[in-house]
């Protein structure tokens, strides 16, 4: 007999301490990324003392604390973990480490790490919780944890080193971020909150979420964004405030200082550089009128127009030339979209307005040839408009309908097991489309079968013995289990659910639910043929008594608007629908060409019905001249 040895608790310590060992000697030399650092730091920690949890704690200056990572990564969080946590390092001292009994059994050694590699006032510290005890004194854990809690400000120096060493140009000195966040990792913030930006259809809704993202991303206490009014700069949104009064004197300082910086097409920071020539009188007065320490202004510039300022404040701090860098790059990723947003916002009479402005001051130009000739050409374009005859169409919205549709039920009660078809997708008659879970049904097949045997020999063993009540009863027993039987094999045979005819998967979604329990009746699927298509037209009451059966026409899919089809009308439904708010009459069209094998039911489009010839004028204007007809019942 093989007898296997397995380490004693022990041995196994003794070997977590040599990895221990093995693993501090490489990091006093570490010079990788700060989060492989972080890792193997913890991981470090938590063998040396044998800690059930390790964890790495970050908080800025009058910030509260949040955990950056753990060790191991997928250790449980007994209850009354975090608050013991937050009380412990709530009362440990700037840089000397502390032992405690930890609330809920056991002890927790916190140690605060003093120049640790994290962003500008913050403050890092590391916490072991272990169940019992750590297993040696307090003094001799104070003088270790003395020693450990120098390895992250040696790793700072070294990796500080190693950035002046190679950092030879601007761009270089630029990609020296805070609190440790590679450049890489900046650009995809900034692309980021682009792309968030982007889904706003409003100029108000994106220049607050703007606002919002800066306060958070950068840590300020106020961003405001002032939009261009030439010659003024107006205040538009502040952050984190639905409501403000554009008129306090308060307001009138922000926007002076605005148009400080707008004025001087760059960005501007309160207090200045040393070495600045650029004038910052409207910041001064603001930051201490509010009572800030530092300001930042940055211009929204569309090409070399100003379109608006940001400005940032901080009661705390200055601002970095890695900050400021990052704000030119939100700046110009997001001015052009709050451009469009701001210009497609405007009242169309202001649009009108604009434009007739624009085209005023084109017109007269030096060149006074130019109204002479626009004259001309609205005299042109009037009688084009009155004389020349143009093809009017009815619009129409398509879509392309299946006559048979088929559903698809559960045979029986069950669980899904396969499927084999996602919409969309082409089927053949007999086609497997879904199967569903036998394995009960080949147990319950195997047990009736017993059932039918076993009631048959009791049966011959009455019949035997001559009791005939007895030999009818399980005569009656095994005719059940034979029904039962045959019921069971009846659902093993249709536990395939195949297609009955060809045709295409137009609803039924069914990958997302597998194993999910199924009712009897339940529908799976529905398949509907592509062979026997029709149009359905929905013509508006504004225009059905311009069409009639028999008009032909055009019409094109939305998947492929540079295929046109011919169409002839063959119904119109004499009684009308109401569909979303409005009077439509539903109209069937026929094809008058071969069907293309990639039309699929339920495809939609838009149709063009020929109404004869109009002039162009009426062409344009028809819908308007009736809508006045029946404002003012001429």
């Amino acid at each position: 007999m093989r007898t296997s040895s397995k380490p004693s608790n022990a041995e196994q310590a003794a070997a977590a301490r040599d990895a221990a060992a093995s693993r501090w000697a490489a990091l006093a030399v570490f010079e990788g990324p700060v989060q492989s650092f972080w890792e193997q730091y913890l991981q470090a920690v938590g063998q040396t003392l044998q800690a059930r949890r390790v964890l790495l704690l970050v908080s800025g200056i009058g910030q509260p604390w949040r955990a950056l990572a753990q060790w191991p990564s997928d250790a449980p969080e007994l209850e009354g973990d975090g608050d013991g946590v937050l009380q412990l390092i709530s009362s440990v001292a700037t840089d000397q480490p502390m032992l405690e009994p930890f609330a809920q059994g056991g002890h927790a050694l916190a140690m605060p790490l003093p120049q640790a590699p994290a962003g500008p006032q913050q403050v890092v510290a590391v916490v072991a919780l272990h169940a019992a005890d750590f297993g040696a004194t307090a003094s001799d854990l104070m003088a270790w944890a003395a020693q450990v809690v120098r390895l992250p400000a040696d790793y700072a120096r070294r990796c500080a080193a190693s950035d002046s060493a190679v950092s030879t140009t601007v761009v270089q000195d630029q990609a020296v971020t805070l609190a440790d966040e590679p450049h890489a990792e900046r650009l995809y913030q900034i692309l980021r909150l682009s792309i968030q930006l982007s889904q706003q259809t409003h100029f108000l809704h994106m220049a607050y979420e703007l606002c919002n993202a800066l306060a958070v991303r950068f840590d300020g206490d106020r961003v405001s964004l002032g939009w261009v009014h030439p010659p003024y700069v107006r205040l538009t949104a502040i952050s984190h405030v639905e409501k403000f009064d554009a008129q306090s004197t308060i307001s009138r300082a922000l926007e002076s200082a605005m148009e400080e910086a707008a004025d001087q097409s760059g960005e501007l920071v309160y207090p200045l550089p040393a070495d600045s020539r650029k004038v910052n009188r409207a910041h001064e007065s603001y930051a201490l009128m509010q009572g800030v320490t530092a300001v930042a202004s940055v211009p929204l510039r569309d090409g070399d127009i100003v379109k608006g300022v940001l400005c940032l404040e901080k009661r705390q701090g200055t601002w970095s030339e890695v900050e400021l860098w990052e704000l030119r790059l939100i700046a110009q990723a997001t001015v052009r979209q709050l451009a469009d947003l701001h210009e497609r916002g405007r009242w169309w009479g202001d649009k009108a307005r604009l434009a007739c402005k624009r085209w005023y001051v084109e017109s007269l130009s030096p060149r006074h040839s130019v109204p002479k000739l626009a004259a001309a050409a609205s005299v042109v374009v009037l009688l084009f408009l009155f004389l020349l005859p143009w093809a009017y169409r009815v619009d129409a919205t398509l879509t392309l309908r299946s006559k048979d549709l088929l559903f698809m039920p559960a045979p029986f009660d069950g669980y899904l097991r396969q499927v084999h078809v996602e919409i969309g997708d082409k089927v053949e008659a007999g086609q497997v489309l879904v199967q569903l879970d036998t394995r009960d049904l080949v147990l319950e097949e195997s047990m009736a079968e017993a059932d039918v045997m076993r009631y048959s020999h009791e049966a011959e063993k009455a019949q035997a013995a001559r009791q005939l009540a007895e030999m009818q009863i399980n005569f009656a027993r095994q005719d059940q289990s034979a029904s039962r039987l045959a019921l069971i094999r009846h659902q093993l045979a249709h536990a395939k659910v195949t297609a009955p005819r060809a045709g295409v998967v137009v609803e039924g979604e069914l990958k997302k639910n597998l194993g999910a329990p199924l009712r009897k009746g339940d529908l799976l699927l529905k398949l509907a043929q592509t062979d026997d298509n029709y149009l359905e037209l929905e013509i508006d009451q504004i225009d059905v008594h311009e069409v009639k059966v028999g008009s032909t026409g055009e019409f094109a899919l939305v998947g492929r608007p540079d295929q046109r089809f011919a169409i002839k009308l063959d119904r119109i439904d004499p009684a009308s629908t109401l569909r979303e708010g409005r009077n439509i009459y539903l109209a069937r069209a026929k094809v008058q060409e071969a069907i293309p094998a990639w039309w699929r039911p339920g495809m939609g489009g838009t149709a063009r019905i020929d109404a004869g010839d109009r002039p162009l004028i009426w062409v344009l204007t028809h819908r308007t001249v009736r809508f006045l007809r029946e404002l003012f019942w001429l």
